[in-house]
């Protein structure tokens, strides 16, 4: 329901879910397992519009660390999944330079690169099979994106599921798991709720959604449509500085 997968809600719960509450899922607790999940972890409300909504879907869809290392990449500085004030700093200064239109489309051009390497654990390419819903999805993404960044009204939410529908863009398991240097250096400094990202997002997003990748029909209930509707539920209205 919303998308929400039993080891999802089983996590979030602290104990395993039942069969009939993924059933009778409320939105109140998918959109509280999303922000918490994937909106938090990509520090969502520290984003401009339209960027936030793309690093969110993309970690949505990816797992956040993948999402947060990928606008990393576009901004210029080291990779390591977690916003600390550097990233901000840096993110900041690209989009007053460069602008937030171009910063989205940068972002969206990143995440199909990733989605075309993508291998399954036979090391056979995934975009064959699924390429053609996980590129209707960004381009869904990339719209709804530019809107947010040009002030204007949102576009009409689409189908439940775009055509050529695809499960979750999810890598094998990374082999390790980091913490950066910048995130432990906050999260002691800060002593209270620091969002921070250890538990390996990609590890635990392939834990919970391996069997998807047999699945085709899993965005049925997991696609952009679900991801957006909860973006909206719960974004926050941004400062004009935020803007910046």
């Amino acid at each position: 329901m919303y998308g929400i997968t039993q080891a999802t809600l089983s996590a979030y719960l602290g104990r395993p879910a039942l069969d009939a509450e993924i059933r009778n899922l409320s939105r109140a607790t998918a959109t509280a397992i999303y922000r918490d999940r994937y909106w938090k972890p990509v520090s969502g409300d520290a984003l401009p519009e339209g960027v936030d909504l793309c690093v969110y879907d993309f970690g949505v869809n990816s797992g956040p660390s993948r999402a947060v290392k990928s606008l990393q990449a576009a901004l210029g500085v080291k990779t390591d999944g977690w916003v600390g004030k550097l990233t901000l700093e840096a993110m900041l200064d690209v989009v007053r330079h460069r602008g937030r239109r171009a910063l989205i489309n940068d972002l969206c051009d990143r995440r199909l690169s990733y989605l075309k390497a993508i291998r399954d654990a036979e090391g056979k390419l995934l975009w064959a099979t699924f390429g053609k819903g996980w590129s209707n999805r960004v381009a869904d993404i990339r719209r709804r994106a530019l809107a947010m960044a040009s002030g204007d009204t949102q576009p009409v939410i689409g189908p439940a599921v775009p055509e050529g529908g695809s499960p979750k863009a999810i890598p094998a398991p990374p082999a390790e798991k980091t913490v950066s240097t910048e995130q432990k250096a906050a999260g002691a400094a800060a002593g209270t709720a620091v969002v921070v990202t250890t538990l390996g997002p990609v590890a635990g997003f392939w834990r919970d959604n391996k069997d998807v990748l047999s699945d085709p029909t899993f965005l049925a209930v997991a696609g952009v449509l679900v991801a957006v509707i909860v973006f909206m539920l719960f974004r926050k209205p941004k400062t004009v500085e935020e803007q910046a």
